[in-house]
């Protein structure tokens, strides 16, 4: 199950900007239900494997690894921004690394990967438009369907991608890419593919007529049958995971500046509820319906948080510290992501969790650490338990050892 998050990159596309701004708006509180209390503060921790360090794209520069941009054996697709700004996809591939290069313009960046290593994302032309791509050894310009610009946001284990493209008519659509690109229509405005499982199920945004609310959708290409309203908790709603076993996590808006997770299974759509705050938005889930995100506590903070289908659970977080995150979790339960250290100016660190070790600061974990390096945010993790971050010196994976 790979997912799609839209982010500050992507504000040189109107489209982009447009999606960014509709997502940002949304974050915040959320309606209270029943608390759950919040699993205690952990200790800086011994447990778990020890890594060892790559470095990955531009030493020194900022750069990112989207979560569904890492497959078993240590490949990784990132994306780094050179010292003039512009973005530069790559690929390692578990021995070395590769530029993935552009559709003849200035720039590319990388959105998800599947498990044979083909990447997708969207990339400059000559034209200075931007297009989706697909990289399998080269890159393919997957082109619109009929207008200025398209991104490709997720791919499954058989290569097909969908996405979102300008229409001839000007309108923006989710697409299904498997060999052509299909309009996956919407709900009478614009709409989004966002992700997709290896049945080909794809789920995402649709809009309304005049854009005026948005509702996740389900469409099936094994059927062909136009997309499923999956309905809404609240004023509006978005998918932003979908499961091999067709379990969908997203979040819904109970109004403007208060949004809540949902779970999405069996024709039924369920308020996962939070950690005793207001807030609390779904981020990944895994083959076995675990899910993960983050959630306000009643008094204060924010800490990450598991979700197995019926109950919430704190993370915890570095000892004194009042902030945790969740970003991503694997098929065997290892969850990652970031929290900050106690004390005045606190520092962010990349740590995991998993129900056996509780949570871990990363930096604690690494073989044979540089003098000075920091990993400051895990940002994905592959089913094998390799982990790639961000660090103060550019982008690394950390390689499990035996």
């Amino acid at each position: 199950m790979f997912a799609s998050r839209y982010t500050l990159a992507r504000s040189t596309s109107h489209l982009a900007a447009f999606v960014l701004a509709i997502l940002l708006a949304a974050c915040g509180g959320g309606d209270r239900r029943e608390p759950v209390a919040a699993a205690p503060d952990y200790p800086r921790s011994s447990a778990g494997p020890l890594y060892d360090l790559v470095p990955l794209g531009i030493p020194d520069t900022w750069g990112d690894i989207t979560r569904r941009s890492i497959a078993n054996g240590g490949i990784v697709a990132g994306t780094s921004w050179g010292p003039g700004g512009t973005a530069q996809a790559f690929l390692y591939n578990g021995a070395g690394e590769v530029a993935l290069g552009t559709l003849g313009g200035t720039f590319s960046q990388v959105w998800a990967i599947n498990r044979c290593g083909r990447v997708t994302g969207w990339a400059g032309r000559a034209d200075g438009l931007a297009h989706a791509f697909l990289y399998d050894g080269a890159m393919h310009d997957l082109g619109t369907l009929g207008g200025a610009e398209s991104s490709g946001e997720a791919i499954d284990s058989c290569g097909k991608i969908t996405g979102w493209t300008v229409t001839a008519g000007g309108q923006t659509h989710a697409f299904l890419y498997d060999g052509a690109m299909r309009d996956l229509g919407s709900l009478g405005g614009s709409s989004f593919g966002l992700a997709i499982n290896s049945a080909g199920q794809v789920v995402g945004q649709a809009f309304g007529p005049g854009d005026a609310w948005f509702h996740p959708f389900l469409y099936d290409s094994r059927s062909g049958a136009t997309m499923r309203d999956l309905g809404v908790l609240g004023e509006s709603a978005l998918a932003v995971d979908i499961n091999d076993a067709g379990q969908v996590v997203g979040w819904w808006r109970v109004r403007e500046g208060v949004v809540r997770g949902f779970y999405y299974e069996a024709g039924a759509m369920r308020d996962i509820g939070t950690l005793g705050g207001e807030y609390a938005e779904v981020t990944d889930i895994n083959e076995a319906g675990v899910a993960v995100g983050n959630s306000t506590l009643a008094e204060g903070g924010q800490r990450g948080f598991v979700y197995d289908g019926k109950r919430m659970a704190s993370i915890g977080a570095l000892r004194g510290s009042e902030f945790s995150e969740a970003v991503a979790i694997n098929a065997g339960g290892l969850v990652v992501g970031s929290s900050v250290t106690p004390g005045p100016g606190g520092a962010q660190h990349a740590i995991s969790w998993t129900a056996k070790d509780g949570l871990v600061d990363l930096n604690d974990r690494l073989s044979a650490p540089p003098a000075d390096l920091v990993l400051v945010k895990a940002l994905a993790v592959a089913d094998d338990g390799n982990i790639a971050v961000r660090t103060n010196r550019g982008l690394a994976l950390l390689k499990r050892r035996p």
